[in-house]
């Protein structure tokens, strides 16, 4: 007889994969306003090539540890930030810098993967140490908008964040965290338990310091797991 847990987790992987998916498609959008300013302006490429990073260590995580589903979702956020991290080069004024992140990342994640792939014996310490390395980018990635809602508070308006994109960022690490719950998996929990309560106050910003009429937010882009 199957139990109510091992029912629901395939339909939690499966919001799990569609809306995260949906998250990373949000560079569509900020790629979007660079080919309209044929200009990177004042956004930041960096957090194409951190979410990229995040998604990779993710992957690794998936494979060694035999989850499909975090396969295939890290895979699918990898690719799309890749390409994002791309047309970003095409654009930027800085080529040369932002080629040396990319290739600083490439240089990271190819010593992380020969690690947990040749050099570490067993799966399952492969598993643990793909883990704590992806948990800690993750927390790290999370982190980074920590400066914005400083910025927030400060100006007490909240005209540089987008609330759909807040709302998402709660929701979606909200589902991780039931799913990591549901597969019993403390490296899918604590990271996106983080994030969550990072999205829930950005929210609470937006109840706080409401946004007056005629602002449009700046993008910003962030991944999950």
């Amino acid at each position: 007889m199957t139990s109510n847990k091992d029912g629901l987790t395939p339909l939690i992987e499966k919001i799990c994969t569609i809306s995260t998916i949906g998250l990373f498609l949000t560079g569509v959008q900020i790629c979007n306003r660079i080919y309209r300013m044929r200009s990177t302006g004042d956004i930041s490429g960096f957090p194409f090539v951190a979410t990229m990073v995040n998604c990779t260590l993710w992957l690794l995580y998936g494979y060694v540890g035999n989850n499909s589903t975090i396969v295939i979702v890290n895979f699918i956020g990898a690719s799309l930030e890749l390409i994002y991290a791309l047309f970003y080069l095409q654009y930027t004024p800085d080529r040369n810098s932002f080629m040396r992140l990319i290739g600083m990342a490439a240089a990271f994640l190819a010593t992380v993967a020969f690690y947990l792939l040749y050099i570490v014996s067993d799966r399952a310490t492969a598993s643990l140490h793909a883990g704590v390395v992806a948990s800690f980018a993750t927390v790290i990635m999370f982190g980074s908008p920590l400066a914005s809602l400083k910025e927030v508070i400060q100006k007490q308006s909240t005209e540089s964040l987008s609330l759909p994109l807040c709302f998402a960022n709660l929701v979606v690490p909200a589902e991780w965290v039931l799913y990591g719950i549901l597969i019993n998996d403390k490296f899918v929990q604590v990271p996106n338990f983080l994030g969550a309560i990072l999205g829930l106050i950005q929210v609470f910003l937006f109840y706080k310091y409401p946004r007056q009429s005629g602002l449009v937010p700046k993008a910003t882009n962030l991944g999950t797991i």
